[in-house]
């Protein structure tokens, strides 16, 4: 197994959430329900993380059965849809997270997207014939760019230059650089040969679990703004 920063990403983007919640809470933003279904929706998140890992870790997800169920179209939205799903049907959970996006300060929200450079390794290992090239250009190229503007992004935003507005489309664009590469070339990756080299371990962690969490940060901003924009018009 190769040195990989995933497992330290999703330490880091875990602990942030984590950290944002406790904040909130102490600060008296929300109470001890949201803030427990917070804890438990990133519970919940973390336990697939180490659920696929330890799948990928056995070799299963290596093998052609599991590639047969074309993976590809509908691993990395289970942790999309369970989390929409929750947030639904849980008031409580539904006003916590408006909290988060509330409560917390603009640049940090931003800033958390300058660790999404790090797709940087995906280049470096396709430029090596060790990773599937045409996924690591149009998905971690666009991630890494992505994350490239999310430096300067946040330097803006601390300084106060930067608008509502203009960050409901920057996230917007956040979420669609990776969304709309994967659903509509999942079919031209899907024929790499080395395609199943996303499924190996820790590698498998990133469409499952490290990249829906940083899209979906950028769909909870985007939410949040977009829904305080129309209760002021």
């Amino acid at each position: 197994m190769q040195f990989s920063t995933l497992p330290i990403l999703i330490v880091v983007i875990f602990g942030f959430l984590w950290f944002l919640n406790r904040r909130i809470h102490r600060l008296g933003g929300i109470n001890a329900s949201q803030r427990n279904w917070l804890v438990v929706l990133l519970l919940i998140l973390l336990i697939w993380g180490g659920y696929v890992g330890y799948q990928s870790s056995e070799v299963f997800f290596a093998t052609e059965d599991f590639l047969d169920l074309l993976p590809g179209y509908w691993l990395p939205y289970v942790p999309v849809v369970v989390t929409i799903t929750l947030t639904l049907l849980i008031a409580p959970l539904r006003f916590g997270l408006r909290k988060l996006v509330d409560e917390t300060p603009r640049h940090w929200l931003t800033g958390i997207h300058c660790l999404r450079v790090l797709a940087l390794g995906t280049l470096i290992k396709a430029s090596m014939g060790v990773f599937p090239e045409k996924f690591a250009w149009f998905v971690g190229g666009a991630d890494l760019l992505f994350g490239l503007s999310a430096i300067a992004v946040t330097l803006l935003v601390h300084r106060g230059r930067l608008t509502d507005g203009f960050l409901l489309v920057w996230h917007l664009i956040g979420a669609l650089v990776i969304v709309a590469p994967v659903a509509g070339l999942m079919h031209v990756f899907m024929q790499e040969a080395l395609f199943s080299k996303l499924f190996a371990f820790p590698m498998v962690l990133a469409p499952a679990l490290v990249v829906p969490t940083f899209v979906m940060l950028n769909l909870l901003v985007t939410w949040r703004l977009l829904e305080k924009r129309m209760q002021r018009g």
